[in-house]
């Protein structure tokens, strides 16, 4: 049976004006590289949407919910 787990990854990227956008991309190459030893190894990136309700009174005073999305780096390890 396999084994999957899950590593949060940026959600977005910030470059200097002198860093070129590879430099970014590179971010997740080294959480893939850090992650993928050991037998796991990378499956995908799926997008993750996590709704935060409030609480009943921050409802009455028109608060509405909020929603991050994280992208989440899966991996698996074959038994």
């Amino acid at each position: 049976m396999a084994q999957y787990k899950t590593v949060a990854g940026p959600v977005g990227f910030t470059v200097g004006k002198n860093d070129s956008e590879a430099a970014a991309v590179k971010q997740y190459a080294d959480i893939i590289n850090r992650e993928a030893v050991g037998g796991w190894k990378f499956v995908c990136i799926e997008e993750i949407p996590v709704t935060k309700n409030n609480g009943c009174l921050a409802g009455l005073m028109g608060n509405p919910t909020s929603t991050t999305t994280f992208n989440m780096l899966v991996f698996v390890l074959e038994d």
